[in-house]
């Protein structure tokens, strides 16, 4: 095979969360009389973490104010945490792929840049907690991805070498995690941001369903 292992972003990659992450930023707006947002708005707000997701939905003018941006950031998890499964649901196709892919040999890992304690609870719900070797979120043990310092975290972690290892993501954030780190990267064109800012970001891949995945994992 191409790749002994893989590891996979999870919003927008294999888990659609976008209308819970936007009903909660949105619930944090109207607590504080700010204006909201349509749900395809948080494709572009999302991807960086909780605390860049805040920094993008607090209006402009309160930037700098760290009480303010505490609240809103408390205020946002706490509501997440209550309604993180309302809508989300793993997209078509990805629990097929990825137990197709271990059933090949194939090692599957997650690495997100959504909070730790928010993510492997998700995980778990949606995908079980065998299919995947490693679940690592956004901690303060490392900077957020794309700073390669996580992914190569990861990598150790699975006993995996950066030239067989392919990172899976929705974004150029996900792009640019991969390459930084010395892997290949490909990009999925079903998450939040498309075919092309994934081929603007110089993604080794782009697919469109998870079957073309299945196919670089083992043959490309």
């Amino acid at each position: 095979m191409a790749f002994s292992h893989v590891i996979f972003d999870l919003d927008g990659t294999i888990l659609d969360t976008l209308t819970d992450l936007a009903d909660a930023g949105n619930h944090v707006c109207v607590e504080h009389g700010w204006p909201t947002y349509p749900v395809d708005a948080y494709r572009y707000k999302v991807g960086n973490g909780m605390l860049k997701l805040v920094e993008r939905f607090m209006p402009a003018e309160f930037a700098g104010n760290a009480a303010l941006f505490d609240q809103a950031l408390g205020e946002f998890r706490a509501f997440y945490a209550e309604h993180k499964e309302d809508t989300t649901a793993p997209y078509p196709g990805t629990l097929e792929m990825l137990d197709e892919l271990r059933a090949r040999g194939v090692k599957l890992a997650i690495l997100t840049n959504k909070d730790h304690e928010a993510a492997v609870p998700l995980v778990a719900r949606y995908f079980g907690t065998e299919r995947f070797e490693i679940v690592q979120g956004r901690t303060p043990a490392f900077p957020a991805k794309p700073d390669p310092q996580v992914t190569r975290h990861v990598l150790d972690a699975l006993g995996a070498e950066a030239g067989t290892a392919l990172y899976v993501g929705d974004s150029d954030v996900d792009i640019a995690c991969g390459h930084n780190a010395g892997l290949r990267s490909a990009g999925v064109s079903w998450g939040f941001r498309g075919r092309k800012e994934l081929e603007l970001a110089g993604a080794d891949y782009v697919v469109d369903s998870p079957d073309e995945l299945i196919d670089i994992v083992l043959n490309s």
